[in-house]
């Protein structure tokens, strides 16, 4: 070819692009659910944007002490954080600037070691916490310094396996959850605790079904050998059911050893049933049999005393349903756990799926994601929530990553919500670094978080556990040096 058509080839190609960078929208073209085309805009090209991922060695250098070990390991929680409230604390914030909004949390916390008394905490959140990821070591954490031992409540159905106990069922059940368009839903909204329940059925049965077969279900429980060893030390099964028409024969097996049989009488009410374990096995099953399934809302494994710290992942929530739940039923679940302290971490699903979309205004979010809280206050004036702010999440620009815009305005909708609510607010984004702070956690060595940049990997999340305990702590001790009591110090 000659080179004055080579160079009219060029050019054609070179006013081709042009036009493409002039006319290809900026938000790109959706090929599907999970990809979008994107293509170069003429701005770009002039644009010589550097971006400064946050400093965060002196979180690293702060939290290391715990998060070489495993969990495994009899970490002398004593020694590695003796100093730990003289590290900076990211602190926990209140409306008006007033602490009381975890006052009876506190004084819950203060009469465990007069009192054989299990409290619970229930720790609520998105993909962020899911596998018992951030729980577990809060759990840890507030048992080696509270008392209490057991890994706390679980589904029997999970999105995620988790850290702590492995649990699988027969394939016959089916998961009942407001969570998920696609997710079989129930008209009387009686979701329980964990805004979901389970039935195990049968290919031509259903829960409403006259027919004389027995139906049967299995539920297999073993206890993770790397899990912390106060989740393997627990006291008690129970399991948390209702609404069967019909009695429900359940049998405890260790192995294959019968070790109990128990009836579930029918019932319009949800129930707890409690097995006690002079030691705890490691693992074990029930089977259901009878001819009607309860609503299973699932099990816990808990200590007889102290503190019991639940990790209750809701994959792709925002954090709504708890208006939307039969709030009767709602309030009987956390009677019956003897609930002290909610945990809400959410925020990732509420940024567009379109990493180019930027919301112009979230007040939609404050004011759907206050009706939540609001509804979990109403349960009984004595819980204290606290909500944890959504972190950090990366989007590509070139090539680079930079927060998504959408984050910050998450951020302040949530703590506006829970301020109004007369909640207490800790912000894991600032705590984490602030602007640009998640591709240092991705790219820190080793990594802190996953590569999607959103979600910390374990030991990214167990140094957000030990940053958030160590606020909770502080708070706790000038709780104590208020009450004119000598603070528990680590």
């Amino acid at each position: 070819m000659k080179p004055f058509k080579i160079l009219l080839f060029l050019i054609g190609v070179f006013l081709l692009l042009s036009v493409l960078m002039f006319v290809f929208p900026k938000d790109g073209v959706k090929l599907n659910a999970k990809n979008t085309l994107y293509f170069l805009q003429f701005s770009d090209l002039f644009t010589n944007k550097t971006v400064k991922y946050a400093d965060i060695s002196k979180i690293l250098s702060e939290n290391t002490a715990d998060t070489t070990a495993n969990a495994s390991d009899d970490i002398d929680t004593l020694k590695s954080t003796k100093n730990a409230l003289l590290r900076k604390i990211q602190h926990i914030e209140y409306p008006n600037n007033n602490p009381d909004a975890l006052y009876p949390f506190f004084e819950a916390l203060r009469k465990l070691s007069q009192s054989n008394e299990l409290i619970r905490v229930l720790h609520y959140g998105d993909s962020q916490i899911e596998g018992d990821r951030i729980t577990s070591f809060l759990r840890f954490k507030l048992q080696t310094k509270f008392g209490g031992c057991g890994s706390g409540l679980m589904q029997v159905v999970n999105a995620a396996p988790s850290s702590s106990v492995t649990e699988s069922a027969s394939d016959n059940w089916t998961k009942y959850t407001l969570i998920g368009s696609n997710q079989p839903h129930v008209s009387n909204n009686r979701y329980g605790a964990m805004l979901g329940f389970a039935r195990y059925l049968t290919k031509n049965n259903d829960s409403t079904s006259t027919d004389t077969n027995n139906l049967s279900g299995k539920i297999y429980i073993s206890l993770n050998k790397t899990s912390f060893q106060n989740t393997r030390s627990f006291k008690h099964l129970k399991l948390f059911y209702g609404y069967n028409k019909r009695d429900v024969n359940v049998k405890l097996y260790q192995n294959k050893e019968l070790l109990k049989t128990e009836t579930l009488p029918a019932s319009k009410d949800l129930n707890m049933f409690k097995w006690e374990f002079g030691n705890a096995p490691t693992s074990f099953s029930l089977q259901f049999k009878g001819k009607d399934s309860p609503d299973v809302y699932g099990f816990a494994l808990d200590g007889d005393k102290g503190i019991a710290v639940d990790n209750i992942p809701l994959r792709g929530s925002s954090g709504y349903g708890f208006s939307q739940t039969n709030f009767d039923n709602l309030k009987k679940f956390y009677d019956l756990l003897n609930v002290k302290l909610v945990i809400m971490q959410f925020g990732v699903n509420a940024v567009p799926e379109n990493e180019k979309t930027e919301v112009p205004d979230y007040s939609y979010y404050e004011k759907g994601f206050y009706e939540q809280l609001k509804t979990l206050k109403k349960l009984n004036k004595d819980i204290c929530i606290i909500v944890i702010g959504v972190s950090d999440r990366s989007r590509k620009a070139g090539d680079y990553y930079e927060t998504n815009p959408n984050v910050i305005k998450i951020r302040l909708a949530q703590k506006n919500a829970a301020f109004k609510a007369g909640c207490a607010y800790w912000d894991l984004y600032e705590a984490m670094g602030g602007e640009n702070s998640m591709p240092s956690w991705v790219f820190a060595e080793p990594a802190l978080a996953n590569k999607d940049f959103t979600h910390f990997n374990d030991s990214g999340a167990r140094i957000v556990s030990e940053m958030f305990y160590n606020a909770l702590l502080f708070d706790f001790n000038e709780y104590l040096k208020k009450a004119t009591i000598n603070p528990l110090m680590n």
